[in-house]
């Protein structure tokens, strides 16, 4: 909480000097920025959904500077006006009454993923085709959840917003991002009417994975795929779903005091992961887990079917951690294991 709570000091502190440099029109955005940041300052706030709060504050203030910058297109900077006003009030929308904490850990989450793209759309070395296409998806993605809070629009909206993750990341091949770029925006046009919906989306799932998979999986040792794969799932998975899903690997204190929150997990030697989460009562504790244990459950919640939809690109480390098991100790991860082999 200490860090945190030095982040959000510091980029408090950035918005209100922005204040001063940015159109008149963004500073009620500010405003409801601030008031998130001020609001998961409550200790009773997951730490995970404060980290999201904060990386999106962080997002949108990179994209002020380049709002407030006198070289920025007047067309451009109106575009990132608006983006930034959309996903302001979508991550207002988290914080009102009425939303339950699930409801506000994914529409947290959509604020993020649209922020982190806004970077991409701001650089004038984008071609204005697939400016414009990550602009409409942020516009409906955000725009939905703000006025939407079913199930099934912000399940939608959540695996849109993954496709912006993998097209933001910079090791996805030129042709996957532009046709992820063009599916996605496609789906995401027709999230108001979602009966019209379900093609297109199983064509933006097609090309996730087909993006995803176009990298190779990370070279990199067991611990370390296993801590960015379950900080993956950590951060896109229900914690209801994590506490029945993890029930045989977690310690008896989590199962008897119930999990408010699978937050981190850190590399802890070779065959272990240092698991960090905060209690119902509050509390924050730690454990290491068995990766041996871990890691096949965490492929029972997620499948390989819809790994890239869920996670993006961070799917390939739980690739390398599912491959990694099966080849030294015989330890099956599920349909992971298949997707890997295939992909190797």
């Amino acid at each position: 909480m200490t860090q945190q709570k030095e982040d959000i000091d510091e980029v408090t502190g950035d918005l209100n000097h922005k204040k001063e440099q940015v159109p008149e029109e963004l500073v009620p955005s500010l405003g409801q920025l601030t008031t998130a940041l001020r609001a998961v300052e409550d200790p009773g706030t997951s730490p995970q959904e404060r980290e999201g709060v904060i990386r999106t504050a962080q997002a949108l203030s990179s994209t002020l500077d380049v709002i407030a910058d006198p070289e920025t297109p007047q067309p451009l900077r109106g575009q990132l006006t608006e983006l930034v006003k959309q996903v302001t009030a979508a991550l207002d929308t988290a914080n009102q009454s009425g939303t339950s904490p699930g409801q506000r850990r994914t529409v947290t989450l959509v604020a993020e993923r649209s922020a982190s793209v806004l970077h991409m759309i701001a650089d004038r070395g984008t071609p204005q085709g697939l400016r414009a296409q990550l602009s409409g998806t942020v516009n409906n993605v955000t725009t939905a959840v703000t006025r939407d809070r079913h199930a099934r629009t912000l399940k939608l909206a959540k695996s849109m917003t993954a496709s912006l993750a993998i097209i933001s990341d910079p090791n996805t091949p030129d042709k996957e991002r532009k046709e992820l770029a063009e599916t996605t925006h496609e789906a995401s046009s027709s999230l108001e009417n979602q009966g019209d919906s379900d093609e297109q989306t199983e064509r933006m799932k097609k090309k996730q994975e087909e993006a995803a998979s176009a990298q190779d999986l990370p070279d990199e040792p067991l611990p370390k795929a296993a801590e960015a794969c379950t900080n993956a799932v950590f951060d896109s998975v229900s914690d209801d779903t994590l506490n029945r899903d993890l029930k045989s690997v977690v310690p008896a204190k989590w199962k008897t005091e119930g999990v408010n929150d699978f937050w981190k997990s850190d590399e802890s030697g070779d065959d272990s992961l240092d698991v960090l989460v905060q209690l119902l009562n509050e509390e924050s504790v730690n454990a290491r887990l068995k990766i041996r244990r871990l890691i096949p459950k965490l492929a029972d919640t997620v499948p390989a079917s819809e790994l890239f939809e869920t996670l993006a690109t961070p799917g390939l480390h739980c690739l390398r951690a599912a491959l990694q098991l099966d080849q030294d100790s015989g330890v099956k991860s599920g349909s992971w294991v298949k997707m890997a082999k295939e992909k190797e």
